[in-house]
């Protein structure tokens, strides 16, 4: 509940991009918002993201506005003065780390007396700067909104639920009957930039080593155009040894959701498959190059592994720069290491 706090209604309009894992972050930050504060309300506003749909709590067209299509722009506009008209105080954020480009457009907002305040982690001209706390995205905006709004979010919050229909979280305390199962995820929405890619001989030496070194079943899944290429890359090579390997192309969210749902473990790029098998408590193996740590799931049953030749930690401003991590330089010796730590 608020603490001596004098904002009763509150509307906070947040911002995100285009993939799947902002979708599912800042979603279920949306709704765990309005279900711990009385009197608030979350919209989004993003860049053409094709997963908004996914939203199951009520009419997403009423809660997401694709700012690329004129027409939801204005009525996002429309929807935040009448909100200040009630009553509500209106603050812009953005998701972390924000963005001059965002910044700009929560400015223009403001300018047209369509919000109160902006809010951000670090610009300095943000009306409200709140220094970031945490080591999560999610945990980053719960402790930003926290601090906003003088409210105590619970320990169990600060887990990640997926905000998609019909997919709640298993029961943990259960251990899953079966054959142990070793998921491979080898695919990023950004796999046309090289520093997001490990290259296909890396993942077919790290499949190797599975096959000759670790029991149960192998499962090389995704959603990707280069799914069946890969798939006959290791067919060719690994001929005798494919008995134990299971290949699935997820045609849909929810496909995907249920093949990390039945694994035991995953190896995977640093994409929306980990924050999948995050929130379904999955033990993983992450392969991060130039991604911010922020989008990083950390616990005890998490191992990340970067590559040891940068000069400079990740950045998405310089994705093409060799002194900056990137995944096609990460050793495979250092990923199967991981993997024998977490089996």
């Amino acid at each position: 509940m608020l603490r001596g706090s004098s904002l009763n209604k509150v509307l906070l309009l947040y911002t995100m991009t285009s993939g799947l894992g902002d979708y599912i972050v800042m979603g279920d930050l949306m709704h765990k918002v309005e279900t711990l504060v009385p009197g608030a309300k979350c919209l989004m506003a993003h860049r053409g993201n094709p997963h908004v749909n996914l939203w199951p709590y009520d009419n997403p067209s009423e809660r997401f506005f694709d700012v690329y299509k004129p027409r939801q722009l204005l009525r996002l506009v429309a929807r935040l003065k009448k909100a200040r008209k009630e009553g509500y105080t209106v603050f812009g954020l953005q998701m972390a780390p924000g963005s001059v480009q965002g910044f700009f457009f929560h400015s223009c907002l403001k300018r047209t007396k369509a919000l109160d305040f902006i809010v951000d982690f670090n610009l300095i001209n943000a009306d409200i700067i709140i220094p970031p706390k945490g080591n999560y995205i999610l945990d980053l905006h719960l402790n930003q909104a926290k601090d906003l709004l003088k409210v105590d979010f619970p320990q169990e919050l600060y887990r990640l639920n997926l905000p998609i229909e019909g997919l709640g979280l298993p029961n943990t305390s259960e251990e899953r009957i079966g054959t142990f199962k070793i998921g491979v995820h080898p695919w990023s929405r950004r796999g046309h930039l090289s520093s997001f890619v490990w290259p296909f001989e890396r993942w077919l030496e790290l499949i190797r080593f599975l096959v000759l070194e670790r029991s149960g079943e192998i499962v090389i899944f995704g959603r990707d155009e280069k799914f069946r290429e890969f798939e006959n890359y290791v067919r060719v090579r690994l001929n005798r040894s494919l008995g134990r390997i299971n290949f699935i192309e997820c045609n849909s969210v929810g496909e995907l959701v249920g093949v990390v749902r039945d694994l035991d473990l995953i190896v995977s790029v640093n994409t929306a498959v980990v924050h999948i098998g995050y929130a379904l408590d999955k033990r993983m193996v992450i392969l991060c190059g130039p991604s911010l740590d922020i989008w990083t799931p950390k616990d005890g049953e998490v191992r990340v592994v970067y590559d040891k030749k940068a000069d400079f930690w990740g950045s998405d401003k310089w994705v093409d720069d060799v002194r900056f991590r990137r995944v096609d330089r990460i050793e495979v010796r250092d990923v199967i290491d991981a993997v024998i730590e977490l089996t």
